[in-house]
């Protein structure tokens, strides 16, 4: 019944991972089959920068780091053969290059008395021009020209259109000719400086706050280490549910200190971009680098940033929910000790696979803003988790297996059970392996698809199977009596009481061989005690036998001697330890 139990939920996991596949496999796409009539141009999409809107396409217009205005074109849909139309990043280009023209011929008067330069609208073949004009030069240089699907994008009349445009450009040219005199550039390094400062100071306040935090994790974790058990033999096990609890407060301790620290860290790095990009911006020529700085490092480190405080805000969560969890009865629980084990288990597994999804979305989001698809990193890893399904069963039998091992509560974190041929005390389970720490100290590692049988030592309850050898001449009602005596006497003590859940039962004779007679107790004990009780049991036994005059069951040999030559008889009949116990 628990294999087919088991088989079910494999089955069923199974179909759930391939149901998962499926949704982010692509979907099949439609046959391209030309109907007649109808032509099959290929539409290519817009380059970066440029947005297609219908039947137009915009773009903006940059000038010395900063956005002007936005233009518009005709959109082209094939921009290896555009034929008379002119692609809108190519005009806005024409643009910005005859402003840096200008600019150019402005500053090449001299920088203490650059030429003036002023910018004007005139309507030259029906068409509305803007130009400037520089110093007392004769001639205008043509800057760009207002079109019909400039006016139509910004629903505004042409003239009124140029204006607001003509004003953009000539307070635009005024700022660029005033920030690169002699006098502007003084007072930049001026500003320059002082933000240098201002971030070098707050970046070594934040590093003395890292020492501090340092030195406290340091202290937190020398108590870790001295909270620890050291030894894990299984009657260790209860006692190790205390040392569990107060690990879990420590380690809760050191995460938070981890999230300052975290938070401190990217504060820190965020601190020194944001510096950079404000130097950066301050000068003109290298205004266009701060929006660099801006821009992807910023929407990186921003990412990265936030799905690491996700991921620790995560862990401290899940920490708050497993002292929730343990202080209030959500589920039942057949004891304390089980509702321990059994929260943390489930923590852990948890947390494990919180992190995974956490790491695969930051993936997701840098990948889609350096431009690639959502939809195309979704197919691709629908492709890679069949691959890996394929390729890798044992990973995914390990993985069902282990969703089995949680979810059926087969054993937990701190349990002692039995896995063949290896046994030990539960230390860490994931959903890929078990590892156990046996008698010796050493640290068995298990995967979780090679695990068929398991035999749970401390679930629940324990039981110590005493089995006494005592001598074939004893008197059986007297022994008896003298075991139940000793058992009563040893629940009545309140120090072993609490390690046990029932009276020691003296069940009586189980077997009469030439050993001797083999009379068996139980001793029910609660998980993981077993060990202790039954020890402190067995000392007092021998003592009871050594103060009754009860000797050990022995193997008996008789020897018969036969007449000697004088017909007397030999000895009586004598009886003689077997060699075993000479």
């Amino acid at each position: 019944m628990i294999n087919l139990h088991q088989r079910l939920w494999r089955w069923g996991a199974i179909a759930l991972l391939a149901f998962f596949l499926a949704i982010l496999s692509p979907w099949p796409t439609v046959a391209q089959v030309a109907l007649p009539g109808i032509s099959q141009t290929s539409v290519a999409p817009p380059p970066p920068g440029v947005t297609r809107i219908g039947e137009l396409e915009i773009t903006d217009v940059r000038f010395d780091g900063n956005t002007l205005f936005t233009i518009a074109a005709p959109t082209v849909r094939d921009r290896d053969n555009p034929g008379n139309a002119i692609p809108v990043e190519v005009r806005a280009d024409l643009i910005q290059s005859n402003l840096r023209r200008v600019l150019q011929t402005a500053l090449d008067h001299g920088r203490r008395s650059p030429a003036r330069v002023d910018i004007g609208v005139a309507r030259l073949n029906n068409v509305l021009v803007i130009s400037a004009r520089i110093g007392q030069a004769e001639r205008t240089t043509r800057l760009l020209t207002v079109t019909e699907a400039d006016s139509d994008y910004h629903q505004l009349p042409p003239d009124t259109l140029a204006q607001q445009w003509r004003d953009i450009l000539q307070a635009q040219m005024n700022r660029a000719i005033q920030e690169r005199t002699d006098t502007a550039l003084m007072s930049q390094i001026q500003e320059a400086v002082l933000i240098f400062v201002k971030v070098s100071a707050g970046s070594f306040v934040i590093l003395i706050v890292q020492r501090f935090l340092i030195h406290q994790r340091k202290r937190l974790q020398q108590q870790l280490e001295t909270a620890a058990p050291e030894t894990t033999e299984p009657e260790w096990v209860l006692p190790l549910l205390p040392h569990l609890r107060h690990h879990f407060f420590l380690k809760q301790r050191l995460k938070l200190i981890s999230l300052v620290r975290y938070l401190l860290l990217w504060g820190q790095v965020a601190l020194w971009l944001l510096g950079l990009a404000a130097i950066l911006r301050l000068f003109p020529m290298t205004r266009w680098l701060s929006s660099q700085v801006y821009g992807l490092p910023i929407l990186w480190m921003v990412v990265w940033f936030g799905t690491g405080l996700l991921n620790q805000f995560a862990d401290l969560a899940f920490d708050r929910i497993r002292v929730f969890w343990e202080q209030n009865n959500l589920l039942k629980f057949a004891d304390t000790q089980r509702k321990t084990l059994r929260i943390s288990t489930t923590v852990e597994v948890m947390r494990g696979f919180k992190t995974a999804v956490i790491y695969l979305t930051r993936l997701v989001v840098i990948l889609g803003s350096l431009g690639v698809p959502v939809s195309s990193i979704l197919a691709v890893g629908g492709f890679l988790a069949l691959a890996i399904s394929l390729g890798s069963q044992n990973l995914v039998k390990d993985i069902i297996n282990g969703l089995l091992i949680v979810w059926e509560d087969q054993y937990g974190i701190g349990d002692v059970v039995e896995i063949e041929p290896y046994s030990g005390m539960v230390e860490n389970l994931n959903l890929r392996i078990t590892q156990l720490r046996n008698a010796e100290g050493r640290l068995i590692t298990i995967p979780n698809s090679t695990i068929t049988k398991v035999a749970n030592l401390t679930r629940t309850w324990s039981r110590v199977n005493l089995e006494l050898w005592v001598d074939i001449e004893t008197n059986p009602d007297r022994l008896l009596s003298l075991l139940d005596d000793l058992s009563r006497h040893f629940y009545e003590e309140p120090q072993w009481q609490l390690k046990m859940l029932e009276r020691p039962e003296v069940l009586g004779i189980d077997e009469i061989t030439a050993s001797g007679l083999l009379v068996r107790i139980w001793i029910k004990t609660r998980p993981g005690q077993q060990w202790a009780v039954g020890r402190e049991f067995r000392r007092r036994v021998l003592n009871l036998m050594a103060a009754e005059g009860i000797a050990v069951g022995r193997l008996h040999q008789q020897l018969h001697l036969a007449r000697d030559r004088n017909g007397k008889n030999g000895s009586d009949e004598k009886t003689y330890p077997s060699p075993l116990e000479s």
